[in-house]
């Protein structure tokens, strides 16, 4: 008998489960996949989602990997550039993209030497309901074998498609349409600087990460998918010498280090947060374009909140059931204004009105920092007053 069970050992996962074996609970952790492996991702952590890292005692093993701090971000829309270094949050003056083989690893490993037990290639089968709530699941093992694992909790951090979420009927509770298509590729090119540039319907991001390599990702409306398809590298090369024709030209002299990926399957939703027996975290519970790059951070503060709210309170249902509604009155709270902006970016316009309001922030270095730190999720968009700082 587990306090909980985890399924997903991926960062949603693997956070939620070391702070709930450092609260003192028994868990149990299981991922489908094999691991480490990569995942198509932004890899972006937000200085607050850094500092999560830092606290929990796993930033100097994943700066030890050669990971490099990320330390200033520009963004150019049409022909005016925003740029300065990041704020700081917490101590934090720093973002950071792991290559997610390296961040997934690097929190399993935390999370098994804090006592999780950790089972790969093992996939969920269907949940074990007794007197109407979950209460464990059956697990098929890499050699077949079904076995049945009971828990007080059992925590979907199982992606977008949630299998768990499917299982107990976790509705969508916040639906809107897909806004973008995105394609990634990574380069041979070093620095430590994020790069944005938008016009029009099209979106570039340039992310170093590991091994001196940077991510470059291209976005353009959703309905361009199956155009882009047909022919992916060409629009992603089009797209990039379209809005950064330096870069283009540089990609010219430099070695591809990861090869192109993409999806037109940017889906954006809130699921029921919770249920008798079982809580969701991570894209199974909430999920939105990537354009924003707010997901790793997002399932940072998910995890926090899961363990905050059951810690020492797994020892009866009732205890537990009023745990889990208090996460899923909460959850909402905590990301529905960096939902909106995301579909708010992901609209892909470029407005007079934004590009004058781009215009007097790059005029002024505290008004600086005050967009990034909107962009970081630090501050609240309310505290960017055009002109002036609130």
């Amino acid at each position: 008998m587990y306090d909980l069970v985890v399924i997903g050992g991926r960062c949603a996962g693997a956070a939620t489960a070391l702070l709930l074996a450092e609260s003192g609970h028994r868990v149990l952790m299981v991922e489908q996949a094999r691991f480490p492996s990569d995942a198509m991702s932004t890899l972006y952590i937000h200085q607050p989602g850094v500092a999560r890292l830092h606290e929990w005692g796993v930033l100097g093993t994943l700066l030890e990997t050669g990971c490099p701090k990320l330390k200033s971000l520009s963004h150019t829309m049409g022909s005016i550039s925003v740029s300065g270094p990041l704020p700081e949050y917490e101590g934090i003056d720093f973002a950071l993209a792991p290559r997610r083989h390296v961040l997934d690893q690097t929190l399993a490993d935390a999370a098994q030497a804090a006592g999780v037990e950790f089972r790969t290639q093992t996939k969920l089968v269907d949940v074990v309901r007794r007197e109407g709530r979950v209460a464990g699941v059956l697990l098929r093992g890499p050699h077949g074998t079904v076995s049945e694992e009971l828990g007080r909790v059992v925590v979907g951090a199982d992606g977008m498609r949630s299998t768990l979420a499917r299982l107990c009927g976790a509705v969508k509770t916040v639906e809107d349409v897909r806004r973008t298509c995105v394609y990634y590729t990574g380069w041979r090119m070093g620095g430590d600087q994020v790069r944005l540039a938008e016009a029009r319907n099209t979106y570039v991001s340039v992310i170093p990460t590991h091994d001196e390599t940077s991510l470059i990702a291209t976005y353009a409306p959703q309905a361009v998918f199956e155009h882009a398809r047909t022919d992916p590298m060409r629009f992603h090369l089009e797209t990039i010498g379209a809005l950064a024709p330096d870069l283009h030209d540089r990609l010219r002299h430099v070695e591809p280090a990861l090869r192109l990926t993409g999806t037109g399957d940017q889906q954006n939703f809130f699921r029921e947060a919770s249920g008798k027996g079982w809580a969701l975290v991570g894209d199974a519970g909430h999920h939105k374009d990537s354009i924003t790059a707010r997901g790793i951070t997002d399932a940072f503060l998910q995890a926090e909140l899961l363990a905050q709210v059951l810690a020492g309170r797994c020892g009866s249902d009732r205890a537990v059931d009023a745990a889990l509604a208090e996460f899923a009155r909460r959850r909402d709270g905590l990301l529905m204004e960096s939902y909106t902006a995301t579909l708010t970016a992901a609209d892909l316009k470029v407005t007079g009105r934004r590009l004058a309001v781009h215009e007097r922030i790059r005029d002024s270095a505290a008004l600086t920092q005050v967009y990034l730190g909107v962009l970081a999720g630090m501050r609240p968009a309310e505290e960017l007053v055009y002109g002036s700082v609130r």
